[in-house]
């Protein structure tokens, strides 16, 4: 790249990990103006509306806890005739509305004279080169010293998917409890993992989702015979008001990408198809918020503040090594045993403490918190998964 670069940082897609990563750079750069990194976001969609429902267990602040519409401090997860309760008051299961996240995210960028987000915008090509990264968009083209790209990709070919559709409805009588979230109902005779989701808003208003762990995606009629059969036999609804739609394939890789390993150093994948998504349960939110905040203070880390120096120090992965062996240990588990599913997830939910479990499904855990989780399940069968993921490794 001969020409001067026009930006420091470029984002690809402003989706949920691309505004946080905007937002932090904008907060960076009004608290150290003199060594400020120029920003821009290209995302292709011309608008934002409220289109997903992220949910996790809250146990730190983010700039973006006003999107937060309810919590929980109890949740169920119910397998063979039986249901366990959770609960933590003080790590609550908490809702962020898609919508208002994307309005505190553009509220922050619009008052910065240094992180600009272009809407309607898509990168068409980009090419990385000693110095930066070459970027050509339906617009113009641009230059780049470093490149976040959070765009989706094609889904990998041969591996488990998290995949779901989710009706917000409303109904004219009492038949939520609003007290407890609904975190997983197993359906027994599924030929994949299949369990369904509750989050009840009211007594009279909840997003119901069907979710399955598989490696084939069926039509959109199955699920939406599977949501109308759950809501009669659960709840003897037969009538209800649908306010909103919403759905998707989250990867569920054994071997998530490694950002150390990437084809390009000026180039960092992050998101859902980078290793933010922790893959074993499909949990990104809190991922990309810790994630995104560790890489931009590794991006203001150094001295001179320029993300073309020694580039490849500005990949910060989502999770340890040891978090990474244990999730693929998990896969390979569920993989090879789908039929076992709603039995461990049942053993965990009700073996484990309510806060070790949290912390462990988090990425958070403590050392006793891993031993907690080891022995609630079946250490045979995982021993033997395990040896067989060192070896394939």
């Amino acid at each position: 790249m001969n020409q001067s670069p026009d930006f420091d940082v470029v984002i690809l897609g402003g989706g949920m990990t691309g505004l946080t990563l905007a937002h932090h750079i904008a907060q960076h750069n009004a608290a150290q103006p003199a060594r400020g990194l120029k920003t821009l976001v290209l995302e292709p969609r011309e608008s934002y509306r409220r289109d997903k429902t992220w949910c996790y267990w809250r146990q730190a602040s983010t700039p973006f806890d006003e999107a937060i519409t309810h919590q929980w401090s109890q949740w169920s997860v119910s397998f063979n005739g039986e249901t366990q309760v959770c609960r933590s008051e003080h790590m609550p299961y908490v809702r962020v509305d898609s919508g208002r996240f994307y309005d505190i995210a553009q509220r922050e960028i619009e008052v910065s004279d240094s992180v600009t987000l272009r809407l309607g915008e898509a990168a068409t090509a980009m090419t990385a080169q000693h110095a930066g990264v070459a970027i050509t968009s339906e617009g113009e083209s641009c230059c780049a010293k470093k490149v976040f790209d959070t765009r989706p990709k094609p889904l990998p070919k041969d591996i488990l998917l998290q995949h779901f559709v989710g009706w917000e409805i409303e109904t004219d009588s009492d038949v939520f409890d609003p007290s407890t979230v609904i975190l997983m109902d197993f359906v027994n005779t599924a030929q994949d993992i299949h369990f369904f989701y509750v989050l009840p808003f009211s007594p009279r208003h909840a997003l119901v989702e069907t979710t399955h762990f598989s490696k084939v995606i069926p039509a959109d009629e199955i699920y939406a015979g599977e949501l109308e059969t759950y809501l009669a036999s659960r709840f003897g609804l037969r009538e209800w008001r649908t306010l909103h739609r919403e759905q998707g394939v989250i990867p569920m890789p054994r071997k998530a990408p490694d950002l150390a390993a990437r084809a390009h150093r000026q180039i960092v994948p992050l998101g859902l198809h980078s290793d933010t998504v922790k893959p074993s349960t499909g949990y990104c939110y809190p991922h990309a918020q810790q994630q995104a905040l560790a890489q931009v203070r590794a991006l203001f880390a150094r001295p001179d503040a320029n993300p073309n120096t020694n580039p490849q120090d500005h990949a910060v992965a989502a999770r340890s090594r040891l978090n990474r062996w244990l999730d693929a240990v998990f896969i390979g588990f569920l993989e090879e045993h789908p039929e076992r599913a709603g039995e461990i997830f049942y053993r965990l939910f009700s073996r484990v403490p309510s806060n070790a479990l949290v912390r462990f499904l988090s990425d958070q855990a403590r050392p006793t918190d891993v031993i907690r989780v080891m022995t609630a399940l079946p250490m045979g069968a995982f021993i033997r998964q395990a040896l067989r993921h060192v070896v394939s490794a």
